[in-house]
């Protein structure tokens, strides 16, 4: 009986060799696709697949995977989004809003194999290229939700170790799920020391607005700036107790999560942290459900209100 449970083994495993090489060395391509709420570019350059969505202003990348290196986050801000392991650094219970192409998705599960990634997606032309071009394989483990992010949030009751929003659809986040009312329904799903995980923008005039709403829901906010792009990935807390003098304790990460440092390199990492721009939030407007002008404060670059 062993001998045939493992004959069936190495015959799974095989096959499942001969489809990965298969899509590693299949012919570069380019594919559009048009869908309910996304305008969808898939193209394959030897072993990467980007997603990318297009809209009026240009093309922006989405997600993108190394079909030979699965492990090896393409787009640099996902590697900043682990920030959130200085905060909480034994996530059991992770929810992500925005499947994209699951980058993220393929070091969260090596790094942390006992944890549950659940995502939510909105759109399912999204979750069915995540599978066939991306090769994304979800298990029980990776579990995801074709729906609304807000609706998901509001009727699942589940405590999240790490709340990730990285919901990006043309290059900025649909209008309810940027809001104090949504921020608070947030908090309510984290654990005691869940960290609220997001992505923004810092060169326009919605960063200002993004910064204030969101110290408006939790006291403790932390910004990690990834080099040599614009994006900003905020590590927010529910948590009050006082961290006077915080620091990211690398070496403690390392010794708990040696397969996390082992593909980060931490020290990098904690070096994207940023201080707060105290000033700068202040002038932002607090987007609410009645007032959230997201896509004209994105369009409008901190430059265009300077003297020319």
């Amino acid at each position: 009986m062993k001998a045939r449970i493992f004959q069936i083994y190495s015959v799974v495993l095989i096959l499942s060799c001969v489809v990965t090489a298969f899509a590693v060395e299949a012919p570069d391509y380019v594919e559009n696709h048009d869908t309910l709420y996304n305008n969808l570019t898939i193209e394959k350059r030897g072993t990467v697949v980007e997603l990318r969505a297009r809209s009026r202003a240009g093309e922006y990348l989405e997600s993108a995977v190394d079909l030979a290196d699965p492990l090896r986050l393409v787009v640099p801000y996902t590697r900043s989004l682990f920030a959130a392991a200085f905060f909480e650094p034994n996530p059991a219970n992770v929810l992500m809003i925005g499947l994209g192409g699951a980058g993220f998705h393929r070091l969260f599960t090596h790094a942390f194999p006992a944890a549950r990634l659940q995502s939510v997606e909105l759109d399912p032309k999204v979750w069915e290229l995540c599978q066939e071009r991306l090769a994304f394989k979800p298990t029980a483990q990776t579990p995801v939700a074709v729906m609304d992010g807000r609706l998901f949030v509001k009727r699942n009751r589940e405590q999240w170790d790490w709340l990730i929003l990285d919901a990006f659809r043309g290059g900025f986040v649909p209008p309810h799920l940027k809001t104090q009312e949504y921020y608070r329904e947030c908090a309510a799903r984290l654990s005691e020391r869940g960290v609220f995980v997001t992505n923004l923008h810092q060169d326009t005039e919605l960063f200002a607005a993004d910064l204030r709403t969101i110290q408006s829901v939790f006291p403790k906010v932390y910004l990690f700036q990834t080099h040599g792009r614009g994006n900003v990935i905020v590590c927010a807390l529910k948590s009050t107790v006082s961290d006077l003098g915080w620091e990211p304790d690398i070496a403690a990460l390392e010794k708990l999560n040696p397969k996390l440092a082992s593909k980060l390199d931490l020290d990098s990492l904690a070096a994207e942290l940023l201080p707060f721009p105290v000033e700068l939030a202040a002038k932002g407007r607090i987007l609410t459900d009645d007032f959230s002008p997201v896509e004209f404060l994105d369009a409008l670059k901190t430059n265009n209100t300077k003297a020319r």
